[in-house]
């Protein structure tokens, strides 16, 4: 048991004592490396203080890199270099418990995923949402129908059609609160006893999404056309979740024979149907949108997904369904109990938002503005020292590009590497489920919450990895 003298502390609270007594032995070495530190109830047990200073002292040598805490098992003395800093190789250590708590300042943020907030035409919503609200419309305030204002479907109709090339009706489309809620709504439509099938790499919270609603699925491996279809056919699934107009987090576009082989696939037995995910197929920067799945789709086997959120702000929680119109007719059949979880103003607002023309144009505005950040980010990189190491590969769409690095370490190693220099990243190995060495010393980078000089000095940081 950790003993220190509180008498000693002078003008020092107890907290800041204890801080920093627990500090110079780690680096002092009298608390080895690897060492458990006393639970935090023992701890104040033994010193006879509140539990409180204990967990204040944990979490300044946490968000410090002192210790480390491990879920279940506790706290951990970390590894500490020479200077004091954490050690490099520290595969032992998982990386997802140090950050879980702890959370050191970041000079570059690769996992960063927001949208543009700054491009938010704020004067233009207050514009919209207060004409909305100057006409006293009683509809506002009554019950929102179960599948949304009909203003706003008519609105996201007429937007699929002349971008997306898709023919549907208002009545096929469901508005919610969110992809992840409506994701839901889907797993009560199609069944709990259907097998699902996700990309490998893919989008992690699928798979969570389906785990707290006791769903079955399998992972099937993706190449650079997108997924498998011979692995799909021989996996047992009846529902498949895709991306095709833009993967993540490989970015890769599904070609039209692909797609045709996917639709054949749904087409071969009854109840085979296919989500496709068109989370962010409007940042398409120098051709135009790829066809979505659906508009190619005669036999209404494609459950189209989009939302709002990536577009216009993460907070305006806005997304929406387009059934095909067998299972239109099972939803109001069976569902139509549940109520709309988006409110009125939000929806009228958005509706003429649309109509009069302001969301093509901050679309317009948003995608110039990626693709601008896109090319100055290749023109960093270009200029860099790490180009030699490494490569780009980045696909003219969305907001994130890889990284492909020629280094020995793995991606642990990569991880605590960057993060001890300042830098937060993910690899794409981290979203796979099998098949990670293939997409090993791969990294994710998300720049739309990046500037150039950050990127810069993060590109420096890398460079660590592959010249050691």
């Amino acid at each position: 048991m950790l003993t220190y003298d509180l008498t000693q502390r002078a003008q020092l609270s107890i907290y800041e004592y204890l801080y920093q007594c627990i500090k110079q032995d780690i680096l002092d070495g009298v608390i080895a490396a690897g060492s458990r530190l006393p639970s935090k109830r023992m701890f104040a047990k033994h010193h006879q203080i509140s539990l409180k200073t204990v967990e204040n002292t944990y979490e300044q040598l946490l968000t410090e890199g002192y210790i480390c805490a491990e879920e279940r098992r506790g706290y951990f003395a970390a590894s500490l270099g020479t200077d004091g800093r954490r050690s490099r190789y520290q595969s032992h250590i998982p990386f997802s418990a140090y950050c879980a708590d702890n959370n050191p300042p970041c000079d570059a943020d690769f996992t960063s995923n927001q949208t543009a907030i700054d491009l938010f035409p704020y004067d233009t919503w207050v514009k919209v949402m207060r004409g909305i609200l100057s006409r006293r419309d009683p509809d506002m305030l009554k019950t929102v129908p179960f599948q949304g204002v009909y203003a706003l479907r008519q609105s996201i109709a007429k937007y699929l059609y002349g971008f997306r090339g898709m023919t549907v009706s208002p009545d096929q489309i469901v508005i919610g609160a969110g992809t992840e809620y409506l994701y839901g709504r889907l797993i009560q439509l199609l069944g709990r006893k259907r097998i699902y099938a996700l990309e490998n790499p893919g989008y992690r919270k699928i798979a969570k999404i389906y785990q707290v609603n006791d769903v079955s699925w399998k992972y099937i491996d993706i190449d650079e056309s997108g997924m498998q279809i011979d692995k799909l056919a021989g996996s047992g699934a009846d529902i498949v979740h895709v991306s095709p107009a833009h993967h993540f987090p490989t970015g890769s576009i599904m070609p039209i024979g692909r797609r045709r082989m996917l639709l054949d696939w749904a087409e071969d037995k009854p109840e085979r149907y296919i989500i496709e995910d068109d989370y962010d197929s409007e940042f398409r920067f120098s051709h135009r949108p790829i066809p979505a799945l659906q508009s190619l789709n005669h036999n209404h086997r494609v459950i189209y997904l989009n939302t709002f959120s990536k577009t216009l702000a993460p907070s305006i929680r806005i997304s929406y369904m387009v059934l095909p119109n067998k299972l239109m007719e099972r939803y109001i059949q069976t569902m139509n109990f549940y109520s709309c979880t988006v409110s009125a103003f939000e929806q009228y607002a958005l509706a003429a938002f649309m109509d009069n023309g302001y969301f093509e144009r901050h679309i317009h505005r948003v995608k110039k503005y990626y693709r601008a950040k896109r090319d100055s980010m290749m023109k960093v990189f270009a200029q860099s020292r790490l180009r030699t190491y490494a490569s780009v590969d980045e696909k003219d769409a969305g907001s994130h590009f890889l990284i492909h690095l020629n280094t020995s370490l793995s991606d642990t190693e990569l991880k605590w590497l960057a993060r001890e220099n300042g830098v937060s990243l993910d690899c794409l190995s981290e979203y796979c489920e099998t098949g990670k060495e293939q997409h090993a010393h791969t990294i994710i980078v998300n720049y739309s919450d990046l500037d150039e000089e950050s990127f810069g000095r993060a590109l420096d940081v890398l460079l660590l990895a592959v010249t050691d």
